[in-house]
């Protein structure tokens, strides 16, 4: 499991690091909310976690972590353009 305090960090993460990764590189943006709350509910269910947030909490953190993803992946690409062209 590593450094999330269970299966469903673990999956909010990876899954919201993809989505950022995808949109970062071709720019299209449509995520589905009811495909997060499934992912993480079933994940959830499968590890034996006790999931006690609403979906609106749930979707929260999930985009709390997609954008923190998504702007250190820009801020990445953005700073080695720069370097390149110096």
């Amino acid at each position: 499991m590593g450094v999330y305090r269970n299966e469903v960090e673990r999956a909010l993460h990876e899954d919201a690091f993809e989505c950022a990764c995808r949109a970062a590189m071709y720019k299209f943006g449509r995520l589905s909310n009811r495909r997060i709350l499934d992912l993480l509910r079933t994940v959830a269910q499968t590890s034996g976690t006790n999931l006690s947030e609403s979906d609106a909490a749930l979707l929260d953190r999930w985009f709390n972590v997609y954008s923190a993803y998504f702007h250190q992946i820009k801020y990445r690409r953005n700073l080695s353009v720069e370097r390149s062209a110096s």
